[in-house]
């Protein structure tokens, strides 16, 4: 009869966690967390037609017919209400198309700018953010950022084109010399029109978590409230109409390029007083996005503590 086996020494059911690997990749500084969620905004915005690229291809057409006018009608001559020579079409193309932007970067503003905060505290993605060690002001610049991208797109890169454009007509080195003041004006209006784009409409976002609601707050402001403002100040000959955004930036733009003469809505409006309305709308719209931002980290919003 044969001895008994004796049972094997140490553990029988070892498992090995062979999935494992340790990460040998690049490791990037907490400095540029922003980065990745600025190109996340970027490629989010991108995806569909009806958010970015409509408004872009509005851009796009206006820079066709901008320039068109400028180099078809070059020479003619455009007269103000009163019937004095004001410009030539080539020099008027640029800052009366700047309108024909504004109305693009609003489009994208609305569809894009407006839904940024509000979406992403509804969708929990917040929880995705803040979990990763993403902190506030990353997050805030890093969604600025994309929105600064994609208006400069269509507020910055349209202007300066037209400006390029106009340069090309020069018949002279004296003209090309004479007319080279508009490419810096085209982009401190761009800069203007990209800003305010970019930083508003995402203040309302952060003030409401719904997203219809903060696109419907910000379309009843920039609208309503602006077409009123703006009604009201060309009634009375007043500053309110520096409120509404469209306006003023209209005035920043006939005064910057010297087309004063054209008494359209903004006619009456000093440019100064709209450049501050401009800044202080900035400067407000950065503040309550940063407060709300730090506010949602700090109560415990995406997995904060």
């Amino acid at each position: 009869m044969s001895a008994p086996v004796a049972p094997p020494e140490g553990p029988v059911g070892t498992i090995h966690d062979l999935g494992y690997k340790r990460y040998a990749g690049s490791r990037l500084a907490a400095s540029t967390r922003w980065r990745v969620v600025m190109r996340n905004q970027i490629t989010t915005s991108w995806k569909t037609w009806w958010r970015f690229k409509s408004s872009l291809a509005l851009a796009v057409i206006t820079t066709f017919i901008a320039g068109g006018v400028m180099f078809i009608l070059n020479d003619k001559v455009v007269r103000d209400f009163a019937g004095a020579a004001a410009s030539t079409m080539a020099d008027a193309a640029l800052p009366k198309s700047i309108e024909w932007y504004t109305r693009a970067g609003f489009l994208v503003s609305l569809t894009i700018g407006a839904r940024i905060v509000s979406g992403d505290l509804r969708s929990g993605a917040f929880t995705f953010y803040f979990a990763r060690s993403v902190r506030p002001r990353d997050y805030v610049l890093g969604k600025l950022g994309g929105m600064v991208v994609l208006m400069a797109l269509i507020s910055l890169a349209g202007p300066l084109v037209l400006a390029f454009a106009r340069l090309g007509l020069s018949q002279d080195t004296g003209q090309l010399l004479a007319t080279l003041h508009l490419v810096p004006k085209a982009i401190a209006i761009g800069l203007l029109g990209t800003l305010v784009f970019s930083t508003v409409p995402l203040a309302f976002s952060s003030l409401i978590a719904n997203a219809r609601y903060s696109m419907a707050l910000w379309a009843a402001y920039y609208l309503v409230f602006g077409w009123m403002v703006s009604l009201l100040g060309r009634v009375s000959k007043s500053w309110i109409g520096v409120l509404d955004l469209a306006t003023s930036l209209d005035a920043i733009a006939l005064d910057l390029f010297d087309l004063r003469l054209f008494r359209g809505r903004a006619g009456h409006l000093d440019p100064t007083l709209a450049l501050i309305s401009v800044l202080v709308h900035v400067g407000v719209a950065l503040a309550i996005v940063s407060f709300q931002v730090r506010r949602a980290h700090g109560s415990g919003v995406g997995g904060a503590s």
